[in-house]
């Protein structure tokens, strides 16, 4: 007696499952032919699975054929086309070597294989070759009929959270293309997880929250509870273009990490969709801005935690542990100062009580009454049509990006091993120069619209006020250190001229200060910059110490204040 087996395989969800009856029919004919009877309880099938190596984890059908042949339960293997069984060329060879090897079972095509023919090998390597070919072939079908989809405006992927799938389809039924709606709960949830995020909250303590409030997680959860959120998710969803209207083709990590392991450049391609738009540009970019946190996922401990950045190497300064008195320094520096004995570098600290009094004396000379008027008589040249000051701000604001992103780029060519962070950096650097170049063609055209609403807004606003309160005691550590990261664009510290006197630059954003004050969003991107020097007068005194701030090269205005040491502190204990 021969036990003789069929395998039948459809790879796509747009075939059908009389693909795999067509194929089984076929294969009994072949039998026939044969005088050979098909055994039923050998029949294996794969529904809509790949014939790729990617695929043959969801292939069950293809798994039990192995295993049954392993364990010799038939003589005789009956297929349509010998790319039913596989279509990667690994997987081909391995079966071409367990035919040669195992010459009891005999494999049958339809289209004229027969392993007990002399040349065999022969035809079924060809067959195997073109089959590759065909699966080429079926990927650029494949991604030209994605991009198309795309291009006419449909939505290729699994809807993101927020978002409901609708199909639609002609008038003969057919099912023409899929775009996304905008769930409504959901999206308020969106919504509030961005607006956590600019306020400061770590993707932890968002995780925690949307597990206490019972949302059920946003991928397809494992067990009837809902599945359970954690900062990783969050992340995801707070990187994800499509909630700034964007859709990004190739745009997905995973893609990027094959590209790399294939040695290929990753090619992106970005699809507007304004209708699917749930936060602002702006929003969006201050959620993934590494200003939150230096991890990613943190929200900061302390106030001034990743806000300070060295002159000497551009790297981030850390705090250091709470003992005597708490201070920031360089980390970067200091480590080479160490290990590479580079005397260039610079190794010294500030106590952050001095920072916290600098940056509170920073706002008072920024939102003074000269400066709010400037901002005011530019916002009202704005809306009375005069867009050359606006492009004006733009150009400058893209030659110092890719002024920072040269520079980057020469540190990323002289580095000898990979630095992540550097990377990230000079990335995030490259989105903004494309943004900002963006957006100055629009200027150029005409086809930006200043808001008169948010203007009118920011216009009858005082940020002194505002600005007051953030200092509060009772303000969580995380929200202050949101708000002073939109303020100051960059806090640079340039080390020390003697024991007790240090140096910074700061670059203060009026704009976000209106914008903050009226509940709006920054309509410029135009910046002031100053330089502040910090005094520390040590007093005999138990408990009493003073701190001198003074404001210097800015020859319009020359400024000095004294404050006592009684600044409410927002360090974490």
């Amino acid at each position: 007696m021969t036990d003789v087996s069929i395998y039948a395989r459809y790879s796509c969800e747009k075939q059908n499952e009389t693909s795999l009856e067509d194929q089984i029919r076929r294969c009994r004919e072949l039998a026939l032919r044969h005088g050979l009877l098909v055994n039923d309880a050998l029949i294996y099938t794969d529904a809509a699975a790949s014939g790729t190596d990617k695929g043959d984890s969801a292939r069950d059908g293809y798994r039990r054929l192995r295993q049954d042949w392993d364990a010799a339960k038939f003589d005789v293997l009956l297929v349509d086309e010998f790319s039913r069984l596989s279509r990667d060329a690994v997987e081909q060879a391995v079966l071409l070597k367990r035919l040669e090897n195992n010459r009891r079972v005999r494999l049958i095509t339809a289209d004229g294989i027969d392993t007990q023919d002399p040349d065999w090998q022969l035809r079924l390597g060809l067959q195997g070759l073109l089959a590759q070919h065909e699966s080429r072939k079926l990927r650029h079908r494949v991604d030209r009929g994605m991009v198309g989809q795309l291009e006419r405006g449909y939505m290729i992927a699994t809807p993101a959270y927020g978002y409901d799938l609708h199909r639609e389809y002609d008038a003969r039924e057919e099912h023409v293309g899929s775009r996304w709606r905008i769930n409504p709960q959901e999206a308020a949830i969106v919504q509030q997880v961005f607006a956590q995020r600019e306020a400061g909250e770590s993707m932890h303590q968002i995780a925690a929250w949307l597990n206490s409030e019972g949302i059920l997680c946003s991928r397809k959860a494992r067990n009837a509870d809902g599945g359970h959120w954690r900062a990783s998710r969050v992340k995801n969803m707070l990187q994800n273009p499509i909630y700034r209207g964007v859709f990004v083709w190739h745009g997905s990590t995973t893609y990027a990490a094959k590209m790399k392991t294939l040695g290929l450049p990753v090619t992106t391609m970005e699809y507007a969709r304004p209708e699917l738009r749930l936060v602002s540009d702006e929003s969006w970019q201050r959620c993934n801005a590494r200003t939150i946190s230096r991890s990613g996922y943190g929200g900061g401990a302390h106030a001034l935690s990743g806000l300070l950045t060295c002159v000497c190497c551009g790297g981030t300064l850390a705090l250091s542990a709470l003992k005597r008195c708490r201070s920031v320094y360089c980390p970067a520096c200091t480590e080479a100062k160490s290990s590479k004995q580079d005397e260039s570098r610079m190794t010294s600290t500030v106590a952050t009580a001095g920072v916290e009094i600098m940056l509170k004396h920073a706002l008072d000379y920024f939102v003074s009454e000269p400066f709010i008027e400037a901002f005011r008589h530019s916002l009202q040249l704005r809306l009375t049509g005069d867009r050359q000051s606006g492009v004006d701000e733009c150009e400058a604001r893209l030659a110092k990006l890719k002024a920072s992103q040269e520079r980057l780029s020469r540190m990323l060519v002289d580095l000898t091993e990979e630095d992540a962070v550097l990377q990230q950096r000079y990335e995030e650097t490259r989105q903004k120069v494309a943004q900002t170049r963006e957006r100055l063609g629009q200027l150029k055209d005409g086809l930006e619209e200043v808001n008169t609403a948010v203007a009118q807004a920011q216009l009858a606003a005082d940020p002194r006020q505002y600005l007051q309160s953030i200092f509060d005691a009772d303000v969580a550590p995380q929200r202050l250190r949101a708000v002073l990261a939109r303020l100051f664009p960059s806090i640079v510290f340039e080390g020390k001229t003697s024991r007790y006197i240090s140096t910074f630059k700061l670059r203060f954003s009026p704009s976000v200060a209106m914008a903050l004050a009226s509940g709006t969003e920054a309509i410029t991107t135009s910046e002031i910059e100053a330089r502040f020097v910090l005094r520390y007068w040590p007093s005999s005194k138990k408990n009493e110490t003073r701190w001198t701030v003074n404001t210097f090269d800015m020859p319009a205005r020359r400024s000095a204040a004294t404050v006592d040491v009684n600044f409410p502190s927002h360090a974490s204990a």
